[in-house]
């Protein structure tokens, strides 16, 4: 910790004392998006929502969502992205009226890097007596980054609840010399980077209170999603929830682990369906994004989450965005999912060539497994969308072809919707660190380039314009993918016919 900072807090001390509660504020930052992808959206941001659910349990804790709060205030910054959230007028605003001890700030994304780091230049204006604290991706895998800069104290690496809590507390207590103590901490001491021990996994998630919802502003996601239905599908009072963490597959260009490792943890069936009653009965929730990343790696823990929802009564539609493993479903499992309310699940194949997805995502998954889940869901009458990624390390041209017609057999299965993404070289991920070493990532890589949805790699076997037009030309499967649209995407006419007449 800074002498500065570390003088500053002694005035704050003896008002901490008198009240035995911290002021904390938690904001989740504007953020940076891509113009292609057309109208702004809102995301609930659960990973400030469980911070502050245990934080309240001792402290005076506020949180300000800008980047949803402001969600269709759009602020253009160059020909490709845009700023979306609050204006700093009103942020800066609010953080004076509150007066905070201590702020937290979320970046579980690079790419919105600068808009978090602005905010941290803010709070100190306001009082560079603050103590400012990141979490999230960003921080957890460049924590030597975000603490180059000097508005910036200390980073929570990993999972950030207790973390956070315990760090609040040793501010608290007005301890300054024994920092070293808190687990899952990084800071600068004179001048050099300290990380401390890291924090093991949470292992028991249900000794964690539920997300303190009502510190967000659920009425403006409502409203939202009536105005830009989100995915085209919830368009209903909606909800995000999260049973489990952790993924112990091994994909290349997967950042889960950074944060939340590779063992998969989870909430009990009891626990999920008593919050999923909670959200019903508090706030009117009709929809529900289950946004775990392996919700259904348990299959007699899942079959008794859907038991319950039908036991309790609950008249919902879920939906699984970030996809489940397809190798996990059977038509016993898919029935009672759809007597739960489940509407659609998204499956992940990555690739359509099964030597791409052993050698080159590593994934552990075969693609007849795949095939097999697609057509059991539109056999229960459970709709279907399929993630792939193109442009890895190792995948060639030809590859991605294949990819392009697995994805049309798949849509004679069932599958109903498909998106295709260039691969992104995350920070902490094998790809990031593939990339680096090959020499393959492009000069103009950087934080903020990460948010304009680019190719970031450019191999051999292809270059960044010939990822372009095959990711379009991998759209044609979807339904609404007009050929306006495939136009724009390539930006010239000529190419977007010719490459419709060839799909033909």
């Amino acid at each position: 910790m800074s002498l500065l900072l570390e003088k500053s807090w002694k005035a704050r001390i003896f008002r901490n004392w008198l009240t035995k509660i911290m002021r904390v504020c938690l904001i989740n930052p504007p953020r940076i998006q891509p113009k292609s992808w057309g109208k702004p959206s809102v995301f609930q941001p659960m990973d400030i929502a469980y911070i502050a659910g245990l934080l309240e349990t001792e402290h005076n804790v506020k949180v300000i969502d800008s980047a949803n709060e402001g969600w269709n205030i759009l602020e253009e910054i160059d020909g490709v992205k845009y700023r979306q959230g609050l204006k700093n007028e009103e942020i800066e605003a609010r953080i004076r009226q509150f007066s905070p001890d201590i702020v937290g700030i979320a970046i579980p994304f690079s790419g919105w890097w600068r808009p978090a780091s602005e905010i941290a230049s803010m709070v100190k204006s306001v009082d560079k007596g603050i103590v400012t604290v990141l979490s999230g991706l960003h921080p957890s895998a460049r924590p030597a980054d975000c603490l180059k800069d000097r508005n910036v104290d200390f980073v929570a690496l990993g999972e950030p609840e207790r973390t956070v809590f315990e760090l609040v507390s040793h501010f608290e207590e007005g301890k300054s010399a024994d920092i070293a103590a808190v687990r899952g901490v990084g800071y600068l001491k004179e001048g050099k980077m300290v990380l401390n021990s890291p924090r093991p996994a949470i292992e028991d998630l249900d000794s964690l209170p539920y997300p303190a919802r009502h510190l967000l502003p659920m009425n403006t996601y409502f409203e939202a999603v009536k105005e830009n239905p989100l995915r085209g599908e919830v368009r209903k009072p909606w909800a995000v929830m999260i049973t489990s963490r952790g993924c112990p597959n091994n994909c290349v260009f997967c950042s889960i682990h950074v944060v939340n490792g590779k063992k998969w943890r989870c909430r009990s069936p009891q626990k999920v369906v008593d919050e999923l009653e909670q959200v019903v009965k508090k706030y009117g929730v009709k929809q529900v994004d289950f946004n775990d990343d392996n919700m259904t790696l348990d299959k007699k823990r899942m079959a008794a989450i859907c038991d319950l929802i039908v036991e309790r009564g609950l008249y919902i539609e879920w939906f699984t965005p970030n996809g489940v493993r397809a190798d996990t479903l059977d038509e016993t499992l898919l029935r009672k999912m759809k007597a739960s309310g489940c509407r659609k699940l998204r499956i992940a194949p990555e690739s359509g060539v099964q030597r791409v997805l052993d050698q080159v995502v590593k994934k552990n998954l075969k693609l007849t497994d795949v095939e097999k889940a697609v057509a059991l869901s539109k056999k229960v009458g459970i709709k279907v969308g399929c993630f792939f990624v193109m442009g890895l390390i190792g995948e060639t041209k030809e590859d991605i072809e294949g990819t392009i017609r697995y994805a049309y057999r798949l849509r004679k299965l069932g599958a109903e919707s498909f998106i295709f993404s260039i691969a992104t070289p995350l920070y902490g991920t094998e790809l990031y660190e593939q990339a680096v070493s090959g020499g393959f990532l492009k000069a103009n890589f950087s934080d903020e380039a990460l948010s304009a949805a680019e190719p970031l790699i450019e191999t051999p076997e292809f270059t960044a314009d010939e990822l372009r037009e095959l990711c379009a030309r991998a759209n044609l499967v979807n339904p609404f993918f007009t050929r306006e649209k495939l136009v724009k995407a390539l930006k010239n006419p000529k190419k977007a016919l010719l490459v419709i007449l060839n799909r033909m």
